[in-house]
């Protein structure tokens, strides 16, 4: 296809969840608990609301003072819907993204949940329906990437509340689905970090499989979340959770040891932007020159230096400091997703935003639109 002679692999587009799709692929015996939509109380038009275990999703979505924020993010995506018109009538099948891919310039495109993190979003939560929860996500996207199967790469969902249970679902969702990535919460599940060794068979098997880890958040959460401190403030919520729980997973995977204890785990830290990076990489240096040496785990370099050998970040396509993200630390570790079909994308024009950011070379704008995504994905041209 090529955007201005430039291949496009966008690294975390999105599909939106039939409201049936766990009552048609969940395990028979968890059907009676399976997320579901259910009608709204006041009556209003929408199609209603998910929930699972009793609890609105995406979570504290019920919340009084979430009620009026919810109703002006309905308005506001009813006034921007002609852009997904096509693909509402189609129910955001396949087809329609495809087309949308089409219409914005993108060849490749490894496909994401929306709802799917939201279902297993619960701390305590019965360990085997979370891993039941996922397990139906992920047959379900297999078989909607089957659509196309070159341009559509499926990433599945995978339970942190139990570590066998989340080895055995990505041992499956790679080895029997064909899955090229798992995609993970960016916040503590059950208050416990990401570099507890309890998570060590997760990162051994992954290694093993060859597949990179994706964090990509959400925001709000019935867990420890940064936007459950601002449940009456939407745009606080959503400016701050997807970029703080990503770069606090980074360092919690960077400090804590994960990449030093597995050398060969790649990682990706997607839809937070990256212009965080830099700062956050100075920082992590700086405090562990600092207290580094007092540290139970003990790094072989700086954290920076792990940042170079195993992690990514994606770029948000009008994210004008990417210029100087690259002037500082290099473009070899940069991706770009559109965020297709939310109501924050900035489709059909995401990749043309991008490509019109000055002072980007050539080279920069080839990596970041298809060789760095191709290389963490294992994709071939």
């Amino acid at each position: 296809m090529a955007k201005q002679g430039l291949l496009v692999l966008d690294s975390d587009i999105h599909v939106m969840e039939p409201h049936d799709l766990w009552l048609n692929y969940i395990d028979e015996r968890f059907r009676d608990r399976a997320p579901r939509r259910v009608p709204r109380d006041d009556g209003a038009l929408g199609g209603g609301v998910w929930q699972c275990e009793g609890k609105a999703l995406p979570a504290y979505s019920d919340h009084p003072q979430r009620q009026a924020q919810n109703r002006a993010r309905r308005q506001r995506s009813e006034e921007l819907s002609e852009r997904y018109a096509e693909a509402r009538e189609r129910e955001y099948d396949a087809v329609s993204q495809l087309h949308a891919m089409d219409i914005e310039g993108i060849d490749i495109a490894v496909v994401f949940r929306t709802l799917g993190s939201h279902v297993i979003a619960i701390d305590g939560m019965d360990a085997e329906l979370a891993a039941a929860n996922c397990r139906a996500f992920n047959r379900w996207l297999a078989d909607y990437c089957q659509e196309d199967s070159y341009r559509l790469r499926p990433s599945a969902i995978i339970p942190l509340h139990d570590v066998a249970k989340a080895v055995e679902e990505a041992e499956y969702a790679v080895g029997e689905l064909g899955h090229i990535a798992l995609v993970l919460p960016s916040n503590p599940v059950n208050n416990r970090q990401l570099y507890d060794t309890y998570y060590d068979p997760l990162w051994s098997s992954v290694q093993e499989m060859g597949v990179p880890v994706t964090f990509h958040g959400i925001h709000a959460a019935y867990q420890e979340h940064i936007g459950n401190r601002f449940l009456d403030n939407l745009t606080m919520a959503h400016a701050s959770s997807h970029p703080v729980e990503l770069f606090l997973a980074m360092g919690a995977m960077i400090c804590g040891g994960v990449f030093e204890r597995f050398p060969g785990l790649q990682a990706a830290y997607l839809e937070g932007t990256c212009s965080w990076a830099p700062w956050w990489l100075w920082r992590l240096d700086e405090e562990w020159e600092k207290f580094g040496r007092g540290e139970r785990v003990q790094l072989q370099g700086k954290p920076s230096d792990y940042y170079h050998r195993h992690c990514y970040v994606s770029v948000d396509p009008g994210e004008a400091l990417v210029k100087q993200v690259i002037d500082v630390m290099g473009d070899d570790r940069l991706v770009i997703s559109t965020d297709w079909p939310h109501d924050d994308s900035a489709y059909p024009n995401a990749i043309d935003d991008f490509l019109a950011i000055e002072g980007l070379t050539p080279d920069s704008k080839f990596k970041v639109l298809w060789h760095n995504a191709a290389r963490l994905y294992g994709i071939d041209g």
